[in-house]
């Protein structure tokens, strides 16, 4: 009850007791860096404001976009706690030389229009195509001044290195001093300095946000103020056409593996399926089911994304051939880089699962004796679940409660591996010698506003439901849900073991750091490590206090 109680108050908060002043979100973003070599991360920050910078809690789900002019290429979802997020966006190795545009916004600003959107232009080069490279090969070196250069643009923020010159694998400390004790978030990065400017600095960016307002809000979107929610359609197997008349057909949506995370479909006015689902992070394997369907239907998702925008003209990229050099040392760095990695930036955790009972009964099969067939497991020890014939296919049956007594149900929600089986001929003749557990949930057990007599749950030993036969109305899929928060791991340059080893480090960007806690402290130090690369590089601090004020600060140092 607390929970549909917060929900229809958030939503009250959202769409006001005035359709004519909703509440409006806005969201920006802070890059490690301004330009890119194609293969490397992108790394970033995401802070949800409202028109007035004040902070914002509520959507929970971030979505961005690299687009070229018109068109997304690269397209993630980040989780937002407390209304920031950080994520990784990894650069394809063939993506062209150009311009990007990277779009950033949630779901609830759909309702107003993509003008509301946060839009910046990033740099991308790709050193492994013809064409892009500079002409000439010759290298012009240019000396730069062992002086620290430093621009404060929020508030009397100070931000400092304790070196003006460092060495390679050198510990470094930052000081960051005349901060405000009121910080609801606060970020730094260091990287190499970019060999172009950007084309907009990202202080103006942020401030841009107080005059992005629109008359227009459809609330056509919901917010996603709990977690992400998947949408799918119902689509004829025989026309493939989109079913919106589907009141008789019940859909779920499940997370395979061990563990029950199975969300029920809710349709909305056009005919489409919501998936509310929570707690769910990065790359997953997913079934969608139509039950009662027969094999007629099937639950397609559908993209969250806006994928397509209004068109808009880049300018061209072009490189001096002075930086050459630099950028050639780069390139390699990124190869070495990548090789030796162990921190992939790729690999992201999964969350816990979302549904957590305790099973009626829990049988681990190889404590029993072994059976060929699965009607044998289920006669000789099964307590409380049944198959039984009805018009010639087997159908499993569960204990549930109804009136205060017990009796065996004919709908109860079976999974393998958390697949979803709505054919149980599928369960009957499966391999009981691939099963390692099997776990039965007395029910009944409602999942969005239908009614299951109860659970089987049965766990093969690969988790990977091997074997299983599927009929059409089940789908299995690849889907990329919300990232968790990324954080860029760093050597230890204190140690003297670390500075001797010979293991290659070639970072270009030396910290990133988007969570700062300062503790109420107005002054604070930070350690970075150098890495094997020399050259000039940039310190970045950014962050907004809780009444809006906008922190920012950028120094300039060298590496030899």
């Amino acid at each position: 009850m607390k929970k549909y109680f917060l929900g229809i108050l958030l939503i009250c908060i959202a769409f006001g007791y005035s359709k004519s002043s909703p509440l409006s979100e806005r969201i920006y973003v802070q890059t490690d860096k301004h330009l890119y070599l194609a293969g490397e991360p992108v790394l970033m920050k995401l802070v949800t404001t409202d028109t007035d910078l004040i902070p914002l809690v509520f959507s929970k789900i971030a979505y961005v976009e690299l687009v070229n002019n018109a068109v997304a290429q690269i397209q993630i979802k980040v989780e937002l706690i407390n209304g920031t997020g950080a994520g990784i966006m990894l650069l394809p190795a063939d993506l062209p030389t150009g311009y990007y545009r990277l779009i950033a916004y949630t779901q609830y600003m759909r309702n107003e229009s993509a003008d509301v959107f946060f839009e910046k232009n990033i740099a991308v080069l790709n050193t492994f195509q013809s064409g892009y490279q500079p002409e000439e090969a010759e290298t012009i070196e240019t000396d730069y001044p062992p002086i620290i250069s430093a621009e404060d643009r929020g508030g009397g923020v100070s931000l400092q290195p304790n070196k003006t010159v460092y060495t390679a694998r050198e510990r470094g400390e930052l000081a960051l001093s005349g901060l405000p004790e009121n910080i609801h978030t606060l970020s730094v990065s260091i990287a190499g300095k970019d060999f172009i400017p950007a084309a907009e600095s990202d202080i103006s960016l942020l401030l841009k946000n107080r005059t992005k307002k629109t008359a227009e809000f459809t609330g056509s979107f919901l917010p996603e103020y709990e977690g992400h929610i998947i949408t799918g359609k119902i689509v004829d197997n025989q026309t493939g056409e989109e079913v919106t008349d589907n009141n008789s057909i019940v859909s779920a949506l499940s997370f395979t593996g061990d563990g029950i995370r199975i969300f029920a479909g809710q349709k909305t006015e056009t005919g489409n399926i919501r998936f509310f689902t929570s707690g769910i992070s990065g790359l997953n394997e997913i079934a969608t089911v139509a039950y009662f369907a027969d094999e007629k239907y099937r639950v397609d998702i559908q993209s969250p994304f806006v994928t397509r925008y209004v068109p808009k003209q880049m300018t061209s990229l072009s490189i001096d051939s002075s930086y050459y050099s630099r950028l050639l040392a780069r390139s390699v760095a990124l190869q070495v880089f990548r090789y030796f990695s162990e921190d992939r930036p790729e690999n992201q955790n999964i969350s816990d699962f979302n549904f957590k009972l305790k099973p009626t009964f829990s049988y681990p099969l190889d404590e029993y004796t072994r059976f060929t067939t699965m009607r044998e497991v289920f006669i000789e020890f099964i307590v409380g679940a049944r198959f039984s014939r009805n018009a010639g296919k087997q159908e499993i049956s569960i204990l549930t409660t109804r009136g205060g007594f017990y009796e065996h149900g004919n709908m109860p929600l079976v999974l393998l591996d958390g697949v979803p089986v709505s054919d149980h001929d599928a369960i009957y003749n499966y391999d009981p010698l691939s099963v390692e557990q099997i776990n039965i949930y007395y029910g009944p057990h409602i999942m969005g506003g239908y009614q299951f007599d109860g659970i089987v749950e049965l766990i093969t030993y690969r988790r990977l439901h091997t074997d299983l036969s599927l009929n059409r109305s089940t789908q299995i899929l690849t889907y990329e849900g919300p990232q968790l928060p990324y954080r860029l791991d760093t050597p230890n340059y204190s140690e003297e073991k670390n500075r001797d080893s010979r293991m290659p480090d070639t970072r270009h960007t030396l910290l990133w750091n988007p969570d700062i806690r300062t503790n109420g402290k107005t002054s604070i130090s930070l350690s970075f490590d150098t890495s094997d690369l020399t050259g000039e590089f940039q310190a970045t601090v950014e962050g907004i206090t809780k009444d809006g004020e906008v922190i920012f600060a950028t120094v300039f140092f060298r590496v030899d």
